[in-house]
């Protein structure tokens, strides 16, 4: 695929995305920290294991891009503050990850955050350039999407719930 990624005017765009993402991924680790009390993959752990009950600690590592000791460990972490359960035997990989009433709980309170952070980022758009952001955003994601992995690794803090028509789902599809 040819790409004019060279041209000033990309350079810049490219630059602009960059520190957009950097203030993106600031901010959510600003409001998320507090409520789950750890940085690093802990609200995207209680994100993905809300989504997909029943995963193995070896199923949940590769969407966090966790070393097995790594995920062990949060595991571990997250189950001590009540939040996760090993819910019986998930095959040959382990025990099954659940989150208790009380990580729903905190996840509720994570995702209220996540959501006030970022809608606090958009405020300066009008309804009109958010539906054209919307649109930008969905081929862009949908473009970063080859196969189930990548939609789990895209999505590992999203608010699924919310998502009625996922770029990344239907690009899997």
């Amino acid at each position: 695929m040819h790409t004019e990624s060279g041209q000033p005017e990309n350079v810049r765009l490219a630059n602009l995305l960059g520190a957009l993402a950097l203030e993106g991924a600031g901010a959510l680790e600003t409001v998320t920290r507090p409520v789950v009390g750890q940085a690093g993959a802990a609200a995207a752990a209680l994100v993905t294991i809300a989504a997909h009950p029943g995963r193995t600690i070896e199923q949940l590592r590769a969407p966090l891009r966790l070393s097995q000791p790594g995920a062990v460990r949060l595991v571990e972490r997250l189950a001590d503050a009540g939040w996760v359960e090993r819910t019986g035997p998930g095959g040959r990989r382990g025990f099954a990850l659940d989150l208790t009433p009380q990580g729903e709980t905190v996840l509720d309170a994570l995702l209220a955050a996540r959501r006030a952070a970022l809608a606090e980022l958009l405020e300066p758009l009008s309804s009109r350039e958010r539906t054209q952001l919307t649109g930008l955003l969905e081929k862009l994601l949908a473009a970063r999407t080859g196969d189930r992995s990548d939609l789990e690794r895209l999505c590992r803090l999203c608010e699924w719930r919310t998502c009625e028509r996922c770029p990344v789902a239907g690009a899997v599809r």
